[in-house]
């Protein structure tokens, strides 16, 4: 396979680069950090995209946040942290936000986790398997021996379910 990161222009590269760090911002809420993990994230995706790793260059967006998902829970193991309750090793609110930020995400993340037990167990593996390992639907038909394209109806039906779940508060 010829050099993909060659074809890589300024442009693309700089759009992906303002994409990982919103998402490193989100989740990290430090700035600091958030330049780490983009950095990290497009040395590792140069260094794929030169040994050939990419098979299908139209999916280098996914391919790109993909590898920043996980440069971000290495970001979070190393802080001791918990990426999804945000709690230190104990149990307690991370010191990093306010008391009234982590009521309301505590709050959230409560109502999520009901919505996400009331959906069916099919629903939570695609669901899992799209944004907990960050696979794209035609990885994931791959992997389930599916077309993709079932795997994308399957996908926006079980977040439409989801969602209307955790709108009525789990009352659906």
């Amino acid at each position: 396979m010829p050099n993909e990161s060659s074809s890589l222009d300024a442009e693309t590269l700089q759009r992906l680069r303002a994409g990982v760090r919103l998402l490193a911002v989100r989740s990290l809420s430090d700035p600091d950090a958030s330049n780490e993990v983009v950095q990290e994230t497009i040395a590792r995706a140069l260094k794929a995209l030169a040994e050939g790793r990419l098979r299908n260059p139209d999916h280098l967006g996914a391919y790109v946040r993909g590898i920043a998902r996980h440069v971000i829970a290495d970001v979070h193991r190393s802080r001791a942290l918990s990426p999804i309750t945000g709690t230190d090793p104990e149990g307690l609110p991370s010191s990093r936000s306010g008391a009234l930020e982590q009521i309301i995400s505590a709050e959230e993340r409560q109502r999520l986790r009901f919505a996400l037990n009331a959906i069916s167990e099919p629903d939570r593996e695609i669901l899992r398997l799209c944004f907990h390992e960050g696979l794209t639907p035609g990885e994931i038909a791959e992997r389930l021996g599916m077309p993709s394209e079932r795997i994308r109806k399957r996908k926006s039906r079980a977040l439409e379910r989801l969602r209307r779940v955790f709108l009525a508060g789990g009352h659906d």
